[in-house]
């Protein structure tokens, strides 16, 4: 095997071609029952969510889902290719948030694209929750919210998945049960999230709620590299 594909970047590259197929797939499905809801929910007297907001609990369990994936479908059978459990790590971190950024700018442009077909199509949609129409500051902070939402999702599911592979079930259940908590201070940072344990206290400010947002994803990332670092391929 040649020594670039062992690379962090294409190791990047290829995990990310990889998991957009799989995106693809889910956001299609999710478009098609989006039509569906929509076509007998809106009318000229009543009116329905848009995409963004149809989507957005789903998206981040999808991307849960797609961070345990990671490891039960990838991990082992790049280890066999001589990648480096680094270099996994490195790509895995890459690709991630390419990933995330990706299914955030399709939902937004597919949401958008249905506003605009919207009239002639009898539908009447409204950004009920997330309203990123309203400016291009809302737009972009709607934006950087989804991206660090699908993002923590991601690595959230990337842990439970290297927990598992790593120290058996019973370590396994118990970051499911940490898992939890993470979503939790999540829904308290991230305004966008459908998952938040906290709805009767005060809203955190973006300014304090960003920069501890990245301080969980970074958080994250510190605890499943010291997942990776040693782990024993299983055989």
């Amino acid at each position: 095997m040649s020594s670039i594909i062992l690379t962090p970047a294409t190791m990047a590259r290829f995990l990310f071609m990889e998991q957009l197929k799989w995106t693809m797939w889910f956001l299609s499905f999710m478009f098609v029952i989006y039509i569906v809801v929509v076509s007998f929910a809106s009318g000229p007297h009543s009116s329905f969510i848009d995409l963004v907001n149809f989507s957005n609990g789903s998206s981040s369990i999808y991307m849960l889902v797609l961070g345990i994936l990671t490891t039960s479908s990838f991990f082992y059978y790049y280890m066999l290719q001589g990648v480096t459990r680094k270099s996994f790590f490195l790509g895995t971190m890459v690709s991630s948030v390419l990933l995330a950024v990706a299914i955030t700018i399709i939902l937004i442009v597919s949401a958008f694209l249905l506003q605009f077909i919207s009239g002639w199509a009898g539908w009447n949609i409204h950004a009920q929750e997330l309203d990123y129409t309203s400016s291009f500051s809302a737009f972009i902070y709607i934006f950087v919210s989804l991206v660090i939402l699908h993002l923590i999702y991601f690595l959230i599911g990337w842990m439970i998945g290297l927990t598992f592979y790593r120290s058996g079930w019973r370590y396994g259940l118990l970051s499911i049960a940490c898992s939890i908590l993470v979503i939790a201070i999540a829904g308290a940072l991230i305004e966008a999230t459908h998952f938040s344990f906290f709805t009767n206290i005060t809203t955190v400010p973006t300014f304090i709620a960003m920069p501890l947002s990245i301080v969980l994803i970074v958080l994250l990332l510190g605890f499943n590299y010291r997942l990776i670092k040693d782990i024993t391929i299983k055989i």
